[in-house]
C-alpha cells in the first residue's frame, strides 16, 4: 500500500514539475530528489535563493513523530511578508503558512513526522524573493511506520474547542505568546474520532491592529503549540476558525511576573 501511495504522490510532482515547466532550478544543498517537485508547487517562477539567515531548528531525531518540535528563525532579513514551511516527504507538503504582520519572522511549532524529511522554511520579501532555509527531520521508521504509542492529545478528553495562550514579557517592550487550538471531536473513542481542522488563526492587539496570521496545514501536530513574539505588550486577542465552521476567541494579558520560556 505505501509503495502505491508512494508511486501515485511520486507521478503527481512529476506532473507539477512538468506542467510549471520547471527545467533549471537552483541546487539543494539538503540534495533532496523532490526539490524540484517542491519547486514546482509553492514557487512557480518566483526567484528563490538558499539563505543562511533562514534557520530551521530541529531534534536530532523525531522521538515522538506525531509532535516534533521545530523553531523558524530569520535574522538579517527585512520587509518580510510570509514564511512557507515545507516538508518534502510529507504526502501534503505545506506544513503551515506564517505572516508575521506586525510580529517578529519566527515561529515555534510541533509537527507530525513518519519518516525522514528535509524541513523547509520559506521566507518570501517584499520583493518577491524566497529565501530558504532548512534542516533533515529523522523520523522514525518509514512512510508506513505505525503511529506514535503516546496518545495523540491525551490530556484533552473534551469536546468542546478552544483556544489556550499565555504570555511573558520580553526585553525591548515584547512579549512572547504561546498558544495552541483544541478543536472538538465528534467521538470519545481514540480510533475512530473525526477531528476538526484548524484552518486560520489571528493574533490582533486592543486596537484591533493585526500582529499575526497563521494558516496551518495537514502536518501539523494535533492541537500543535504555536510560539510567536510580538513587538507589544498590550494585551491581544485570539480568534481562529476550523472547516467545521467553528469560530473560537480568547483574550490574553502578558505576564510580567514569569520568566517567558
Amino acid at each position: 500500500m505505501c509503495i502505491l501511495l508512494a508511486g501515485l504522490y511520486a507521478l503527481s510532482c512529476a506532473s507539477v514539475a512538468s506542467a510549471a515547466g520547471v527545467d533549471t532550478i537552483v541546487h539543494d544543498p539538503l540534495e533532496s530528489s523532490r526539490w524540484r517537485y517542491m519547486v514546482a508547487q509553492h514557487f512557480r517562477d518566483a526567484p528563490v535563493v538558499f539563505d543562511e539567515r533562514v534557520q530551521v531548528l530541529v531534534p536530532d531525531h523525531a522521538q515522538d513523530p506525531q509532535a516534533t518540535p521545530v523553531q523558524i528563525r530569520v535574522q538579517g532579513l527585512n520587509d518580510v511578508t510570509q514564511i512557507r514551511v515545507i516538508a518534502d516527504a510529507s504526502a501534503h507538503s505545506r506544513v503551515l503558512d506564517y505572516f508575521p504582520a506586525n510580529a517578529a519572522p519566527s515561529i515555534g511549532f510541533s509537527f507530525e513526522v513518519a519518516q525522514a524529511t528535509p524541513l523547509r522554511a520559506a521566507v518570501r520579501t517584499g520583493d518577491g524573493v524566497w529565501h530558504i532555509g532548512g534542516a533533515w527531520v529523522d523520523g522514525q521508521g518509514g512512510g508506513c511506520a505505525a503511529p506514535s504509542v503516546t496518545p495523540a492529545a491525551s490530556a484533552d478528553l473534551a469536546f468542546e474547542g478552544r483556544i489556550e495562550a499565555r504570555s511573558w514579557a520580553r526585553a525591548n517592550d515584547r512579549q512572547r505568546l504561546k498558544l495552541r487550538v483544541v478543536v472538538p471531536r465528534q467521538t470519545s473513542d481514540i480510533a475512530t474520532r473525526s477531528t476538526a481542522v484548524v484552518e486560520e488563526i489571528t493574533v490582533r492587539d486592543t486596537q484591533g491592529r493585526l500582529q499575526a496570521r497563521l494558516v496551518p496545514g495537514s502536518p501539523l501536530a494535533r492541537a500543535s503549540l504555536f510560539t510567536l513574539d510580538i513587538p507589544s505588550r498590550e494585551a491581544l486577542r485570539i480568534e481562529a476558525r476550523d472547516d467545521w465552521g467553528n469560530r473560537y476567541r480568547t483574550h490574553v494579558a502578558m505576564n510580567a511576573e514569569d520568566e517567558a520560556p
